[in-house]
Formats: structure tokens, sequence, C-alpha cells
């Protein structure tokens, strides 16, 4: 009876070898299927739109633009193998303005990057850091009804969080 009692705690012992823990994200999940849209980018451990304009004129045509349907869109295409995905990535940005290009991430350590090959801003200051922030991500956060893009803009000592939801799956 000892005997039986050993074997079967020496075989509990062991489970934790043969479940295997998995600690990277479902790229595909996180990125494709769906359009995200931006709400604000903001520096990283704020929750509020960085203030990216010189009167309240721009900042209201700006707010206005993101506010309407079919703009600041993203949407990611891609392949995972393993812990890795990439493909192509496009959306719009301000009024009948586009954006395309390629992108990647990481699963496993949360690196992220794009490679913005199509894109205008109209103008508009959202719009202009909208598509640096594209181009400068280093990493993401978030699942799949969330995403964060970080990146530091050129010559900048902070760190931005664009700030993304679902629109539709």
């Amino acid at each position: 009876m000892k005997k039986n009692i050993f074997q079967i705690v020496g075989l509990l012992l062991l489970l934790p070898l043969f479940s295997a823990c998995n600690d990277s994200d479902d790229v595909a999940s996180i990125f494709t299927g769906k359009t995200w849209k931006l709400n604000y980018i903001t520096v990283d451990g704020q929750h509020e739109m960085f203030s990216f304009w010189e009167n309240k004129i721009e900042e209201n045509k700006s707010i206005e633009e993101l506010n309407k349907n079919g703009t600041y869109n993203v949407i990611f295409e891609g392949v995972a193998e393993g812990d890795l995905i990439s493909g192509k990535i496009r959306g719009t940005v301000v009024a009948s303005y586009s954006l395309a290009g390629t992108w990647s991430a990481n699963g496993k350590n949360n690196d992220f990057n794009a490679n913005i090959t199509e894109g205008n801003d109209g103008g508009d200051k959202l719009a202009k850091n909208f598509i640096e922030g594209l181009r400068n991500a280093t990493s993401y956060e978030g699942d799949d009804k969330n995403l964060y893009l970080l990146y530091k803009p050129k010559d900048s000592k902070q760190t931005f969080r664009m700030v993304f939801r679902v629109v539709n799956k």
C-alpha cells in the first residue's frame, strides 16, 4: 500500500514536467481578422491624448477627423509561423489618404516593426504622428480587443503609446 502511494505521489510530481507552459502571445489572434481604430496617442503611462497641436482650431479639426468612421484605421494581414507573424498592413489615415506597407510581430518578446511605404498625413498633425508612430513602433501589448503600439519619436526621450480598439471583426 505504501509503495502505491509513493508511486502515485511520484507520478503527480512529474505531471508539471509534461504540461508545457506557453508564455507567448497568439499573434495571429491579436492582430489579424479585424480592423483596428486609433483611440488616442499618449505618453506611455498616461491616459489622455497628447497635445500635438499649436492651437485649439487644429486640435478640434484633428479630433473631428479621428471621430469619423473609416479614419485612423489599420488592418493587419499575415501568416504566423510559431511566435512570429509578418505580412501586409493597410489602412486609412484621414479623409481619402490611405497607408500601406509591411509589418511583423514576435509573440515571445512583443517586438513589433512596420515599414510604411505609402502614407500621407494630409497636413494633419495627429495624422503625421499616427504614421510616425507606426513607422517607429518597436513593441506591442494587448489582446484581441485592445492593441497598444509603443514608439519613440525621433529626437525624443519620451515613449509614446498608440491606443487602438477593434471596430469590426
